[in-house]
């Protein structure tokens, strides 16, 4: 492959890296799509050069049309221009990279592709961004070196030339070396506390099965199909927990039910909330910090009570009085909730007063039942005297039905009646919305929570990753003094369920994996700071302590008890085959030299001797040999040109050739060693700023020739 088709493959290649990191944010529109087309072309097969003017023609008429949409959008539409620029960008880098191999555009597609991946940073960078960045390194370097090297080429006439294996190599273990350096230096010196961010990744996109705005028992027919996404993972700053499975994660509240479909009322009268749990509750308070959301909500998840929340991004929280936490800002989440006391006492529960507040009225609402659901609430409640006896029998004989995902057959089996008289069994909304009903119906306020239940724990990060599977809804019961209560009527059975969807399938482990990975290169790499800083040179300075039966990495296991490298370590083991590979990579390049280049390194060391040449390439170099006037600079030219032929030209010279570059040397050898015998002529002073200074040989001559000259001379 010439040295031109190399550069244009690893241009395209570097700037193919640029859009797979802006599109893992941004997505595959057609404008990605159609830069990303005409990159591959540009790797694969070039167009004839024939297509060159059709396609920047075409290039011309897509950037007009797109500046005029910009100017719409600006000027009339007074919305965001930045889509139009962003179509200019990537039509511009696809239309370049087609043109022909001798248009002279590659500081275009430089500037481009590096554009593209500035544009990258300010949109959701994940673990694919990570990769990409990576590949664009690696082939940046590649491209500008070997972009040298052609220009080089053809500046001495020789557009064949190629390029070897080896150089590639050690070109692409400097790159290696770069990102080594880029990454000691990003551990040196920890990011700015991060203010805005223009894209993130909470907030966007469609909401999570499971979770969202409503509760709807319409849906009939069918079955619930399970949802591995992950939603959020939560880490326990004071400890892990003894069974995090079990943890319950609220999110939103519904007081009006039409008997079909749950939704929340505005202005709904002052409840307690945040500090009030505390003060009412007692006990210790628990923290959580929360990374992440289901895509399309705004809702930020803990433990109830939440007492306060603690944005650790560019978010704004807001608390309403209904308990519900949400927040403003398209970054992505990041929070630590501080929640109070697991559930109140028992005996606080039993000694809670009748209500009289004005909540008894906005959580008493009911649509049109069958009486024969009052019915069946009076007789489970007949035999209790206080509220929260009757809450507990209605919780204990709906645990007597069975969890199940398949949906009701006919629309008459999807309401409560069907659910409670018929079928005896449903998902979770069915359980939680009878409850409910049944509770109001005796004149207890109650609500319809939504939420996620427990997750599933991930070794590889030490958190909590709770996915869509782990959607779940239970009831809130109000208890004038201790405020909203949560109970579960669901099953036990669900549990299993939920496990058994979320682990059976056979890309469930890689993908756990996966998100592992991607958790801490949220933690480690976006969101380093100096708290993090300090996080990393308190671990060396554990690894390197003498006492370290307390504070060595490897006391800490994981959850089964098994020892855990420690991540200093794992990072020394890499660095230690890195270096390994590089050592490797210059071995190779140090192996046995060829005829060619052993003659052109004797006619180097022969003219160095002399102090002509001086250092430079080997074109440069016999240039400079004939600027100089330097004895045998003929000969030496011819060496040198079939030694860049033989080099790097990729050509066979034969024995012929290399006879004529043995016989050349001894050529230019003997030029030198006549001109170190010859006497100087005195005609006039050499040609100021290029003649060389005088080697030993010659200055020897010269003072021999002064002592022979008559005195006075």
């Amino acid at each position: 492959m010439s040295a031109a088709m190399l550069h244009r493959r690893l241009t395209a290649g570097m700037a193919f890296a640029a859009l797979l990191a802006y599109a893992a944010g941004a997505g595959w529109s057609l404008d990605v799509l159609v830069s990303a087309l005409g990159l591959t072309v540009a790797m694969v097969r070039l167009p004839p050069a024939s297509w060159g003017p059709s396609i920047e023609r075409a290039t011309r008429i897509v950037i007009v049309a797109l500046c005029l949409w910009m100017l719409y959008v600006a000027f009339v539409v007074v919305g965001d221009f930045m889509p139009a620029v962003m179509a200019m960008l990537l039509v511009l880098l696809g239309g370049e990279a087609l043109r022909p191999l001798d248009a002279k555009n590659d500081g275009r597609l430089y500037l481009l592709a590096f554009a593209l991946m500035i544009a990258a940073t300010a949109y959701y960078p994940g673990l694919a961004f990570a990769a990409a960045f990576v590949a664009f390194v690696v082939l940046a370097t590649l491209a500008m070196m070997v972009g040298s090297l052609r220009r080089q080429a053809e500046r001495f006439d020789a557009p064949g030339v190629r390029v070897p294996r080896r150089t590639l190599g050690g070109a692409a273990a400097l790159s290696a070396v770069t990102l080594l350096v880029s990454v000691a230096f990003f551990v040196i010196f920890p990011r700015l506390p991060r203010q805005w961010n223009v894209q993130g990744r909470g907030g966007t996109g469609d909401v999570m099965a499971g979770f969202g705005d409503g509760v709807s028992l319409g849906e009939h027919g069918g079955r619930l199909t399970p949802n591995p996404e992950v939603a959020f993972r939560v880490e326990f700053p004071d400890g892990d927990p003894v069974y995090p499975e079990a943890t319950y994660w609220r999110g939103r509240s519904f007081d009006r039910f039409d008997g079909v479909r749950w939704t929340r009322t505005r202005g709904l009268p002052g409840q307690i909330y945040g500090s009030g749990y505390a003060r009412r509750w007692g006990g210790p308070v628990r923290r959580t910090r929360i990374f992440g959301g289901p895509a399309g909500a705004d809702v930020l998840f803990g433990q109830h009570p939440i007492i306060s929340v603690e944005p650790r991004s560019a978010i704004r929280v807001r608390q309403e009085p209904t308990g519900d936490v949400l927040y403003f800002g398209s970054d992505a989440p990041v929070y630590t909730v501080t929640s109070g006391r697991e559930l109140p006492p028992e005996r606080l529960l039993a000694t809670s007063p009748q209500d009289d507040s004005p909540l008894v009225s906005a959580y008493l609402q009911l649509p049109r039942l069958a009486p024969a659901v009052r019915a069946l609430a009076d007789s489970l409640t007949r035999g209790e005297s206080s509220r929260v006896g009757k809450v507990r029998v209605m919780e204990a004989y709906l645990r007597t039905f069975e969890y199940s995902l398949d949906l009701p057959e006919t629309r008459r089996d999807a309401t409560i009646e069907g659910f409670l008289f018929r079928r005896r069994a449903g998902h979770c909304e069915y359980f939680s919305s009878a409850m409910v009903v049944m509770l109001r119906s005796v004149g207890i306020p109650a609500r319809n929570v939504t939420g996620f239940l427990g997750g599933e724990w991930n070794d590889f990060g030490d958190y909590l990753a709770v996915t869509g599977n782990d959607a779940h809804s239970w009831v809130e019961v109000w208890f004038p003094t201790l405020g909203w209560v949560p109970f579960d009527p669901t099953p036990p059975s669900r549990e299993a369920l939920v496990n058994m969807q979320t682990g059976t399938g056979w890309s469930w482990p890689a993908r756990f994996w996966f998100d592992g990975l991607e958790h801490r290169w949220y933690k480690w790499v976006l969101d380093y700071n100096l708290e993090k800083q300090l996080e990393v040179f308190r671990g060396i300075g554990d690894l390197f302590s003498r006492n370290r039966s307390d504070a060595s990495p490897w006391s800490r296991g994981d959850r089964s008890g098994a020892p855990r490298v420690p991540p200093l370590v794992a990072l020394a083991v890499a660095l230690l085959v890195l270096g390994a590979g590089v050592m490797w990579i210059r071995r190779g390049r140090s192996g046995p030299r060829s005829a060619e280049t052993r003659s052109y390194l004797a006619l180097r060391r022969a003219y160095e001797r002399a102090r002509l040449g001086g250092a430079a390439g080997p074109m440069d170099f016999a240039e400079r040999l004939e600027r100089e006037r330097a004895p045998g600079a003929a000969p030496a030219m011819e060496l040198v040109r079939l030694y860049v032929r033989a080099r790097f030209g990729g050509e066979d010279i034969g024995p012929a050739g290399r006879a004529r570059m043995d016989q050349v040397l001894r050529e230019a050898r003997a030029a030198l060693r006549a001109a170190r015998r010859r006497p100087r002529s005195n005609d006039g002073p050499p040609p100021a700023g290029n003649s060389p200074e005088p080697s030993t040989d010659n200055a020897d001559e010269l003072r021999r020739r002064r002592g022979q000259e008559p005195a006075g001379v």
